[in-house]
């Protein structure tokens, strides 16, 4: 059993683009109790109260959706998961909110997920009220309906995907809310074409529609068609990404299309890369941009500094509310002042312009009226500062890296998965417990069906690798020890590596009772692997590759008198999977008489 408690103030990540925390107006208190019962079922259980004050409240309006300022909420869950085999997991929740509303519901959640194999696939039901998990800010909750996702690897270089799930909202029933509903369908493929080249491809439908008390439904459809082409040329990846955005709504159409073109180099500590990205927005009016993004990080010794710059407007955020045209630069140095003391320093630039989308419905409501159509300006610089001194007991931690620091500090991220295969022959199988280390750092190990995982991984250029230092005995790396692999933001990046598996031969000489066997060399061809048999006569050469090989006992190790009575060199096939036939040697002894010496005595 483990038990868990905790308490304090709420905080929240606030920043349009490189983030910071703030805190929050409610304070967070709770316990919670985890079993583990074998090897595949897990319960566990959660108490948990959030609470603010009326005066917290009122200063933070924004924060607490329409119906949920509540100064006190409390719930009761329980979660289990099961887990029949390798790979496949069940799990389920009932959570049950204690609050004065009468029309509190119970909240529910089951689900079902495989991973491993060519096939991988998620899918769920959750029906959660309003009060499931009321965090300002974070409110998580009011929605019911299914989900599911696949993914199938046709071939080892072409993977297919989808996803599809279907909310709304109200579970209350409660006739002064506005009530939601959203379908999302999603398609795509990934495929590795001749001359290394990486495709991607995918197309999202997403239908939403609105109703507030008393007023008509709101309706849009929105699809989007997005493409990539990248292909990595010496130490440059070079990338070209296409999207088409079609937004429908209460009559009107937006159309925005985008392409960039993208090249990221890296050589030893060194990674800079740019992009330029051509869009085009059409709709009411039509707005036309050109935005430049740059970006470096490197590090020498002890320090590290790493760089992001943006000019232009980026109209990659136009939705049927605003157009968000952002520019972010910033700047970011890190030193190991001492071995204990480490500074730190950030300072970001961003600019926000938001305007209200002319073809939004509160314009088109207006009849094309004036109003005032500017919603945000936002033209800051910030500075971050730290300098921390690290207080050491037991066994020490290691030196903070740019990579570790632009991981934290950097808040566009994805997801890197793949496997690890052992190659047997001809067939390829899962590895697990094979360590994997991304960017030289962070170490992950595979499980039962050799899968692999980093969660918030900066975007960029990344390396995966196997972690040759804690790499089992047994295996040795494969062709693919390695592999760079792009992520982008809320993206998941794929790589494959393999492993060799390493195999024992056995072997025995035999002789004659008596005779001395440990003085005997027996060598391994091809190759320069020798050993000496034991004085059983045993052998053994550990950590072989699978292959042919040929043993041979070294004739003149042999003890005195000592001769073959097998041959001298004897194949030997290693192969996973298969039992690996001993080594047999056979040696005899030949005495040797001691010379005669005749006396002749004449009388």
């Amino acid at each position: 059993m483990r038990y868990s408690f905790f308490a304090g103030q709420q905080t929240l990540s606030a920043g349009p683009r490189v983030a910071y925390r703030i805190t929050g107006p409610q304070m967070v208190m709770g316990a919670s109790a985890v079993r583990r019962s074998g090897s595949r079922l897990e319960i566990g259980a959660r108490f948990l109260q959030l609470s603010a004050t009326p005066a917290a409240m009122e200063e933070n309006l924004f924060l607490f959706p329409r119906g949920q300022g509540l100064r006190m909420a409390r719930s009761l869950s329980v979660q289990s998961i099961y887990s029949p085999r390798a790979g496949w997991k069940f799990w389920g929740e009932v959570s049950r909110p204690f609050a004065s509303s009468e029309r509190d519901v119970t909240s529910s959640a089951a689900g079902i997920s495989r991973e491993g194999g060519r096939l991988t696939f998620r899918a769920n039901y959750l029906r959660q009220g309003a009060q499931y998990l009321p965090l300002a800010g974070y409110f998580t909750g009011d929605r019911r309906g299914p989900m599911a996702e696949a993914r199938y690897q046709v071939r080892k270089w072409f993977e297919i995907f989808s996803m599809g799930s279907a909310t709304r909202n109200n579970l209350e029933r409660d006739a002064s809310v506005t009530v939601f509903s959203t379908s999302t369908r999603s398609a795509g493929l990934s495929a590795t074409l001749p001359g290394n080249l990486g495709a991607t491809a995918q197309i999202t439908s997403v239908r939403f529609s609105s109703q507030a008390p008393g007023a008509a439904t709101v309706a849009s459809r929105n699809r989007q068609i997005s493409a990539g082409l990248s292909r990595a040329v010496s130490r440059h990846l070079l990338r070209l990404n296409w999207r088409d955005l079609k937004l429908a709504m209460a009559g009107a159409t937006q159309r925005q299309r985008t392409a960039e073109l993208e090249d990221m180099y890296h050589l030893g500590p060194l990674f800079a890369g740019g992009s330029v990205r051509l869009q085009s927005a059409a709709g009411a009016d039509r707005r036309n941009s050109v935005f430049f993004r740059g970006r470096a990080q490197g590090n020498l010794g002890r320090f590290s500094a790493f760089a992001n710059v943006e000019l232009g407007n980026d109209l990659a955020n136009l939705t049927i509310f605003a157009v968000s045209a952002y520019s972010t630069t910033a700047l970011g140095l890190a030193a190991r002042i001492s071995r204990d003391w480490n500074l730190q320093m950030e300072a970001f630039r961003n600019r926000l312009n938001m305007d209200l989308n002319p073809e939004s419905a509160f314009v088109l409501a207006a009849g094309g009226a004036p109003i005032g159509r500017n919603l945000m300006d936002l033209n800051q610089w910030s500075l971050y500062f730290r300098l921390t001194r690290q207080i050491r007991w037991g066994g020490g931690l290691p030196q903070e890296n740019l990579n570790q620091f632009t991981a934290r500090n950097v808040p566009l991220t994805g997801v890197i998965e793949g496997y690890v295969r052992v190659l047997a022959g001809s067939t390829r199988l899962p590895a697990a417990g094979i360590p994997v280390m991304l960017d030289g750092y962070r170490t992950v190990s595979t499980g039962d069906d050799g899968r692999f995982r980093f969660e918030e991984t900066p975007e960029g250029t990344h390396e995966v690798a196997l972690s040759s230092r804690e790499l089992p005995a047994d295996y040795d790396p494969g062709a693919l020890r390695n592999a760079r692999v792009v992520v982008q933001p809320r993206r998941t990046a794929r790589a494959e590596l393999e492993v060799l598996p390493l195999l024992p031969l056995e072997g025995k000489i035999r002789g004659p009772e008596g005779v001395p066997l440990d003085g005997i060399i027996v060598r391994l061809l091809p190759g320069e692997r020798y050993t000496n048999a034991s004085a059983d006569g045993v052998f053994v050469f550990y950590n072989l590759r699978e292959g042919d090989y040929e043993v041979a006992i070294d004739p003149k190790s042999l003890p005195e008198g000592g001769e073959l009575l097998s041959p001298r060199s004897v194949p030997a096939a290693v192969r996973t999977g298969a039992p690996v036939a001993p080594v047999h040697f056979s040696i005899g002894v030949n005495p040797q008489q001691k010379p005669i010496r005749k006396v002749l005595e004449i009388k």
